[in-house]
This record gives structure tokens, C-alpha cells and sequence, in this order.
């Protein structure tokens, strides 16, 4: 599984790539990137021609993205089933039951600790200059 997941995101960045490198450079209202390169009409591609190739071949690219991602974050999911990420929290957490919480009106209190030795236990005026 770790395999196909490499090779499929390998896939995915070189599509990505010559994705980005098809949009730009498809010709727009300021001539764009294909300008620069000469877009003289050769023997092969006409302007009109390169500019549809390059559209379908943008095409085929966007929708090879779209599946890839798709398929990535499918494969990325790994079977978590519907359980929220705030549910695992939850779940995870050592945090008590409501039901152990003393939400009444009596306080519990504890003893205090008994001061290390050595020291007393007076209490400290942190206002005290």
C-alpha cells in the first residue's frame, strides 16, 4: 500500500508540474508565455492548432489532477471511518467523566501539604516590594 501511495503522489507532483507548465503557456489577451518562446506558426502546429492542443492537453491534465487528488485523500483517510477528529480528542483524553465532577454545592477540600522541610509554611505577598 505504501508502494502505490509513493507512486501515485510521484505521479501526482509530475502532473502537477507539467500542468502549471501548460497553463502558461497557453497564449492570453497580453500573448503570455507562448509569445515569448517565438509563437510563430511552424509546420507541425499553426497558432490556432498549438493553442487547441495545448487546451486539450490542459484538459486531460486538470482532470488527471482532480482524480489523483481525489483518489489521495480517499487513500490518506485509511479507513478512519465516521469519527471526528474532536472525537478522538475526546476519546483520548484523560480528562473525568461528567459524571465524577463535583458540580454541587459542597466543596471538597483537601489538607493542606505540609511544607517541605526547612521551610515554613508562611504565606508569600507577591505585591510586597
Amino acid at each position: 500500500m505504501l508502494v502505490i501511495k509513493i507512486i501515485l503522489i510521484t505521479i501526482h507532483v509530475v502532473v502537477s508540474l507539467v500542468l502549471i507548465v501548460a497553463i502558461l503557456l497557453q497564449s492570453s489577451k497580453g500573448g503570455g508565455l507562448a509569445a515569448t518562446f517565438g509563437g510563430q506558426a511552424t509546420a507541425l502546429f499553426t497558432p490556432r492548432s498549438a493553442a487547441s492542443a495545448l487546451s486539450t492537453i490542459t484538459k486531460y491534465l486538470a482532470a488527471v489532477f482532480l482524480i489523483l487528488s481525489f483518489v489521495l485523500s480517499l487513500m490518506a483517510a485509511g479507513g478512519s471511518g465516521n469519527v471526528s477528529v474532536t472525537q478522538k480528542v475526546i476519546e483520548q483524553s484523560p480528562l473525568p467523566a461528567v459524571e465524577d465532577l463535583n458540580l454541587g454545592g459542597e466543596v471538597e477540600t483537601s489538607p493542606e501539604a505540609p511544607a517541605p522541610a526547612g521551610q515554613e509554611s508562611a504565606p508569600v505577598d507577591l505585591m510586597e516590594k
